[in-house]
Formats: C-alpha cells, structure tokens, sequence
C-alpha cells in the first residue's frame, strides 16, 4: 500500500512539473492590424507560408480610420502604421513603440482627362486622402518639393482607399493620394501617376506596438519578426507570380496587382532618425503636437 502510494505521489509530482512547465512556455496571442498596401505583402505571405505562429492574428482593415479606433481601444498589440502617428500616440499619453519600419510605396494620381502632371499643378484642385496620416504628409511634401503652396490645394477626407480609387475612375475627383498597388491600378486605366514616394526619397511606414506588447510579449514579438524576416527572404527568391494571387485574394487587393513592382523589402529594420525627425517637424508645423519627442521616446528595437 504504501508503495502506491510512493508511486502515486510521484507520478502527481512529475505532471505538476509538466503542468507547470507547459505554463510557464504558454504563448501568448499577438494581434496585428495591418492594411490592403505593399507594406502588408510580407506578413500575408509569412501567414501563407507557415512563417507566422498560430499564435499571431492579423486583422485587415481598409480604412486607416478604422484600424486606427481598433488600435488605441486596445483590441489590437500592434498596427502598421507610420512615424506620424507614433508621434501623436505619445501626444494623447497612448504609450506605444516603433519596432520596425515597412516598406511601401505612396503617390498622388490625377484623373486621365484633367491634365494634372505636377503637384503644383494641385493648387486650386481637390484632391482626395486620409487627413493627418502617411497619405496626407507625403502629398504635402510633394507639394512643396514642386515649388506648390499646400494652402491653395482642397483636401477631401475619403478614409478607405478603394473609395478613393472609385472616385477617381468615375471621374468624381480631380486626383487623390493612395498606396500601392491602387496607384498602379490607377495607372493601368490611363490615369496619371504624378507622383510617388520613392521617387521624394521618404519612407515613414514603420510597424507600431503597444507599450505593453513590448514589455510582456517579447518573446512573440521576436518569434514574430523571425518570421518577417523569413518572408522577406522568400519574396526575394521567388516569382511573385508564385504568392501575389494568394495575397490578392486575402488582403482584396486589385488584380492589377500582380503587374505591381514591389518595394526591395528590408529585414527587420528601425527607421532612420532624419525620417523621424522630417515627420515629427511637419506635425509641429501644423500645431499637432505640443512637445517634441526624442528617436530614443519613440523607437524601441526588438533582441
């Protein structure tokens, strides 16, 4: 008797060690918004490739708005987003970190019949964006390298990208800012790409996650972006023909698409400082912040 009961005791002994091992490695769920642009091409296709973990749930969203509202009501660890918004999440005392840039792809296009073939020549016009993004910065940029005065242009807010594209191709809009691969899709119908920015010189994508997600998910995080860099390696090495249909599909990309050249994606990488200090100043200019931040207040690397 006593020797089953020596047994038992040990059996009981050894699974609370499993128990408590198998606690202790619990994964935690990472839950990342991301948008129906180029920046988001690799993580689909980490997705699609068995990269990512099972743990990892990327949450598509067509509007900056919206994935916006998910991001700061706290459903979402982490968000692609831009250095702009980093900056105003530390404005609101929303604390959040750069943990990476992305590579995508900005342009104004103007309507096929309206002979719009500068952004100089966008004062006086309307032109369809989403205001006090990525989008909005990089038009006024183009602007201004143009020798254009922002002030005399018309911004509309059209927040969800396909509506924008829509707008353009009936004719309802003058010219609108998008990403990629909606500006090509533009292009293809005879509309003229004015614009994009690669051609400026500036990249203010980054990858943003909470505060939080940073502190208590670190090891996902790293598992995560092993993953990115993995699916940046296989973009690379592989005809694009072999993913994009299944990247289309998933992210409600336009067919075009596939005709699209990609960005030459990055392993994980931080923005470079100048890139964040462009941005941050053209926030102060247009009294969106109060304060000025540091590279270091903002940008926080994953190891």
């Amino acid at each position: 008797m006593k020797k089953i009961s020596k047994v038992s005791l040990i059996v009981s002994l050894v699974m609370c060690m499993f128990l408590l091992t198998a606690c202790a490695k619990e994964t935690k769920t990472l839950t990342v918004g991301i948008m129906p642009d180029l920046d988001s091409i690799p993580f689909i296709v980490a997705k699609q490739q068995g990269f990512l973990g099972e743990n990892v749930k990327l949450e598509i969203y067509k509007s900056p708005v919206d994935r916006d509202s998910a991001f700061y009501s706290g459903n979402l660890d982490g968000s692609i987003s831009d250095v702009l918004a980093a900056c105003l999440a530390q404005e609101g005392e929303f604390p959040v970190y750069i943990t990476s840039k992305t590579n995508g792809r900005y342009g104004i296009v103007a309507g096929k019949d309206t002979g719009i073939t500068s952004a100089k020549m966008l004062e006086g016009k309307e032109i369809g964006l989403s205001l006090n993004t990525v989008i909005e910065y990089v038009t006024d940029m183009m602007v201004k390298e143009d020798g254009g005065d922002i002030t005399l242009v018309s911004k509309n807010s059209v927040p969800k990208i396909p509506s924008r594209l829509e707008l353009l191709q009936n004719n309802q809009i003058p010219a609108v800012a998008m990403p990629e691969p909606f500006i090509t899709a533009a292009g293809n119908d005879g509309n003229i790409i004015v614009n994009t920015s690669d051609q400026l010189g500036v990249n203010p994508g980054v990858m943003l996650f909470t505060k939080d997600a940073v502190e208590q998910k670190s090891d996902e995080l790293k598992e995560f972006y092993k993953a990115y860099d993995k699916a940046v390696e296989y973009i690379k090495t592989t005809d694009p023909a072999e993913f994009m249909p299944g990247v289309i599909e998933e992210l409600g990309l336009p067919e075009t698409a596939l005709s699209v050249e990609l960005p030459a994606y990055e392993t994980t990488t931080l923005p470079d400082e100048a890139e964040v200090e462009k941005a941050m100043t053209w926030l102060l200019d247009k009294d969106m912040l109060k304060s000025e931040y540091s590279y270091s207040d903002l940008v926080k690397e994953i190891k």
